[in-house]
């Protein structure tokens, strides 16, 4: 009834709904044809009503291209974190590959604290009896 399509004819009992026009221009059915086909055209008003309307919804695609970089390898090899007399005496650190060092790294945590002396009698208790 809002785009002028069709009337209610109240001159008989009961009311009749009638046509208004020959033939129908469906707007909407035009513009969702045309975005399907790759025209995006549309007023920001139209996509919002559309949206709000559930007839249209955006989709993101992501593409990625990869390609082999200089460290690429099809097996995957063990990096030796230690350089040992073994391998001094031998000659094998030349052909080895080794871990880089994390000079930024805090390290462990040192333990800190002790437990009170009268924790350390009622433990001693608890394992006697």
């Amino acid at each position: 009834m809002s785009q002028g399509w069709i009337f209610v004819d109240k001159s008989v009992n009961p009311p009749v709904v009638r046509r208004k026009v020959d033939k129908i221009d469906d707007s909407v059915q035009h513009n969702l044809m045309n975005i399907a086909n790759g025209k995006t055209d549309l007023t920001a008003n139209l996509v919002a009503d559309y949206k709000k309307r559930k007839l249209l919804q955006e989709v993101t695609t992501k593409s990625f291209i990869l390609s082999k970089g200089s460290a690429f390898a099809t097996s995957l090899t063990k990096l030796e974190t230690d350089l040992t007399v073994d391998m001094l005496a031998s000659g094998l650190w030349k052909d080895l590959k080794f871990k880089s060092y994390n000079f930024e790294a805090l390290g462990a945590p040192l333990p800190r604290g002790h437990l009170h002396p009268l924790l350390k009698v009622r433990t001693e208790f608890r394992q006697i009896f």
